[in-house]
């Protein structure tokens, strides 16, 4: 769900506080809040007519996302990007996303594929049309549905914990020129060994993608 999708109103008291993390982890993925800024409760609970009570719950959550940090003396501040993070997380994305990507060209034929393709038109309209962060969001989708085409429930438990943080990093490098472009093509390359049953040649391809959005992100941040 895109961040222009939410409403700044939340009607289910049931449901609040699980509503307005939703709200925050595409906020601070989006880049709405920036790494390191200090969110401040008033503001937001008088942005959402709501009090602190269900809020501090929303922030909880996505603390334990790992999006925010929650101090006693500061409150909650944006958790900010680092090289230790994207280093620890993007070695566990290339094992995820190799392996769902090669057992899923084991899967004869493999149903996700119609729409994984589909999804790469509509990445690569997005790109043609400057529209960076309906590409950020069909990437996400991308990828997590690479992933699920595999079949295996663990592996796809293990992705979808961590797939929040991820998108960090992916909304990112998505301002980096030129890298949304090459990412579609590598997407259909992984695609193309899928459909043929290349198991060993579609896992490669995933593995480098990946390991090529860490090349390009740190030389452009260099």
């Amino acid at each position: 769900m895109s961040l222009a999708e939410h409403n700044d109103v939340f009607v289910r008291p049931d449901l609040l506080p699980e509503r307005l993390a939703e709200w925050l982890r595409d906020a601070i993925v989006a880049g709405v809040f920036q790494p390191g800024e200090r969110l401040v409760e008033q503001a937001l609970c008088k942005r959402f007519g709501v009090s602190r009570v269900p809020l501090r719950e929303a922030l909880r959550i996505v603390a334990g996302d790992g999006l925010v940090v929650l101090s006693p003396h500061r409150g909650a501040t944006v958790t900010p990007l680092s090289e230790v993070e994207l280093e620890e997380l993007f070695s566990l994305r290339i094992a995820l996303e190799g392996l769902g990507a090669g057992v899923a060209a084991g899967v004869r034929p493999c149903p996700a594929l119609p729409g994984l393709r589909m999804m790469v038109g509509q990445m690569r309209a997005a790109v043609d049309a400057g529209e960076l962060e309906a590409y950020h969001a069909l990437a996400g989708h991308f990828h997590g549905d690479l992933v699920r085409a595999a079949g295996n429930a663990v592996l796809t438990e293990t992705y979808g914990r961590l797939q929040v943080r991820f998108r960090r990093y992916q909304a990112a490098m998505a301002r980096v020129p030129d890298l949304p472009a090459q990412s579609i093509v590598d997407h259909t390359a992984i695609l193309d060994a899928v459909e043929q049953g290349a198991a060993d040649e579609a896992r490669a391809l995933a593995e480098e993608h990946v390991r090529g959005l860490v090349r390009r992100y740190r030389g452009r941040n260099a």
